[in-house]
């Protein structure tokens, strides 16, 4: 915990969002949590869903710096690095995981905010960028990209159900064989033909 009592309940709140979701999460919970009133939460965000927004914002700028951070001149390499930092990113915090699930699902439809699309525009951007789907449209390069994310995130999210059942040494195995294919997937990216 910091001495800064907003990024305190901004903390509190990405946990609280990750593991319940926006309905799931009170802000009366929430401040029983962090040991104030409602009011003072309130006080700096002005309602749940600022508060949710905001956490959204803080979310999709991490990954986004991901994306930024692995940039290299070759969209393959730099996919292949994006790709390869996510999983790892996975299997290890699965936090931000629940989170990107947690604002998929959670969403309204008749949303007129809609934090993580600059992350998903960039990634499916990327994708774009690869020779074969240089001629795709959006909507193809946005399957790729939401088949690869879905995937990592439903098998870091299944790990510890995977503890449970098989042992620890097949949920490291696991998480090892995830990690390596994803150079496989990126060959199979950049080898398939658009679907449009």
């Amino acid at each position: 915990m910091t001495t800064d009592p907003r990024k305190n309940y901004l903390m509190l709140a990405t946990r609280r969002f990750a593991q319940d979701g926006f309905h799931g999460t009170s802000l009366a919970r929430l401040a029983k949590e962090a040991g104030v009133s409602k009011q003072a939460i309130l006080h700096f965000f002005g309602t749940k869903e600022r508060l949710y927004a905001e956490v959204l914002n803080a979310l999709c700028e991490r990954l986004c710096a991901d994306i930024k951070i692995t940039q290299t001149s070759d969209p393959k390499s730099h996919l292949t690095a994006y790709y390869a930092r996510m999983a790892a990113s996975a299997m290890n915090d699965q936090q931000d995981v629940q989170l990107v699930v947690r604002a998929l699902l959670d969403s309204d439809p008749e949303a007129q905010i809609w934090p993580l699309k600059p992350y998903l525009d960039r990634l499916t951007g990327l994708v774009m960028s690869l020779p074969n789907f240089a001629e795709t449209t959006r909507a193809s390069a946005l399957a790729e990209v939401y088949r690869f994310i879905g995937s990592v995130q439903y098998i870091a999210l299944s790990l510890p159900t995977v503890q449970g059942i098989y042992g620890e040494a097949t949920r490291a195995s696991l998480a090892a064989a995830i990690a390596s294919s994803v150079e496989r997937e990126i060959e199979r990216l950049t080898h398939c033909r658009a679907i449009d």
